[in-house]
């Protein structure tokens, strides 16, 4: 991987988005996200872009095994239910045009990713964008108050390839990043991150627990999302790190939701720092 390119910006050239692409589409967990948002993931008035980029990889994939334009057809359409109309097919495959115009890409497997999806879950939200039903775009938002967290999380998204905006309101950082391929891991990030390499589940928790956790005399994980709770238990576990799980606490006000902590073992203290860096990080006191 050392020297391999790793990001390409919207106006990259197709060949390295393609490059890097199918790098990820030869990821199994990457390639199983991809499949079940296709299949599963809402059409609206037309195909998801999730629907055609899976169909896009496998198309160039059978066509490499040298099947037809027809079985590529009938094969894609009983994997996802999607039937590639007969003038598409041979637009992709002849290389004349591609899905991977418009998009950034980026190597899933790059620490940032896990990094960028725990800050965006701890304190941050999507929003998607319609174009006459379709969906023609999403937005990431990521909000701090702490200028240095916000560089940080800017840095990530550009070593990714992401434009990034911000703007400063009432005390508070707002930074909009927009992309196709990192909303589809933060829908299903609880499948793609527990199967992730580990230097990207690290980030993922260093994320987390810059946005919601809290490092000092205890170390603790609190959120009122039960699947956030369940995946960071489940990592911590896979990395020997002992720690309980407290909760659902009952709301503190009117509208509220129930909240939910992990807390981290004494005797697994040094060794969770040591893994997410925290123990060095300004933002933990």
């Amino acid at each position: 991987m050392d020297g391999e390119p790793i990001a390409a910006p919207r106006n990259a050239p197709l060949e390295l988005k393609l490059k890097i692409m199918l790098r990820n589409w030869s990821y199994p967990e990457f390639r199983e996200i991809l499949y079940k948002e296709a299949r599963d993931g809402e059409d609206h008035k037309y195909s998801s872009i999730y629907k055609r980029l899976y169909a896009y990889l496998r198309a160039l994939e059978l066509r490499g095994q040298d099947l037809s334009y027809n079985k590529i057809r009938e094969t894609i359409k009983d994997e996802i239910g999607f039937t590639l109309s007969s003038s598409v097919l041979p637009y992709w495959l002849t290389g004349q045009g591609t899905l991977l115009t418009r998009m950034t890409v980026f190597d899933v497997h790059q620490p940032e990713v896990g990094f960028v999806l725990g800050l965006i879950l701890s304190d941050g939200h999507e929003r998607q964008r319609y174009c006459k039903g379709r969906l023609c775009g999403v937005e990431l938002m990521f909000y701090n108050k702490d200028e240095v967290l916000i560089e940080e999380f800017k840095e990530a998204n550009y070593k990714l390839g992401i434009s990034v905006y911000q703007r400063f309101e009432h005390g508070v950082w707002t930074v909009r990043a927009t992309s196709t391929l990192l909303y589809l891991l933060l829908k299903r990030y609880d499948e793609f991150i527990l199967r992730a390499p580990v230097d990207v589940q690290l980030t993922f928790l260093k994320g987390l627990w810059l946005g919601d956790g809290h490092v000092g005399r205890n170390i603790q994980f609190c959120n009122t999302d039960p699947k956030h709770i369940k995946t960071v238990s489940v990592l911590l576990r896979m990395h020997g790190i002992e720690h309980t799980v407290e909760g659902p606490y009952s709301p503190s006000g009117r509208g509220k939701k129930p909240m939910c902590c992990v807390y981290v073992r004494g005797r697994s203290r040094g060794s969770f720092l040591k893994l997410t860096g925290l123990a060095e990080s300004p933002f933990h006191a």
